[in-house]
């Protein structure tokens, strides 16, 4: 299902749309919400919340979950998002940018290492052609 603007709505590709998330979270499910892999696949397109017939701001909803999915530790294990929002945070709190090689790196750590040996081809071409640095730039907090 497509909306006017061609985009396909994340709902598509998981079981649990905005609507469930809600209803799940008012209805005092809010830990089944908060261990969803629905609020970690918002895209942030606002096409829901522009589709929204009530007004909701759902992706600001899905954001305030995902915090507080990783401040209590309630998202899938294994899932690289999370684990990438934490690091790009330490990053960036740290170095005050971010570094993407160092970010996959230590996403890739904690998720799934054998997934560094499927990047190393790309991860080299792009070393090779100076778009990929290996250097960490910024302040030292």
């Amino acid at each position: 299902m497509r909306n006017l603007l061609g985009d396909v709505p994340a709902v598509d590709l998981h079981g649990l749309g905005p609507r469930r998330i809600i209803s799940l979270v008012r209805e005092g499910f809010r830990e089944e919400a908060l261990r969803s892999e629905t609020i970690w696949l918002c895209a942030s397109c606002y096409s829901c919340a522009v589709h929204c017939p009530r007004q909701i701001h759902i992706t600001d909803v899905m954001y305030s979950l995902k915090r507080e999915a990783i401040q209590q530790k309630l998202y899938p294990k294994r899932f690289p998002i999370p684990v990438l929002a934490q690091e790009f945070y330490k990053m960036v709190r740290r170095y005050g940018r971010s570094s993407e090689f160092w970010l996959v790196f230590r996403m890739a750590l904690r998720t799934n290492p054998f997934q560094l040996l499927t990047m190393a081809g790309t991860g080299w071409q792009l070393m090779r052609t100076g778009r990929l640095r290996l250097v960490k730039t910024g302040s030292k907090r």
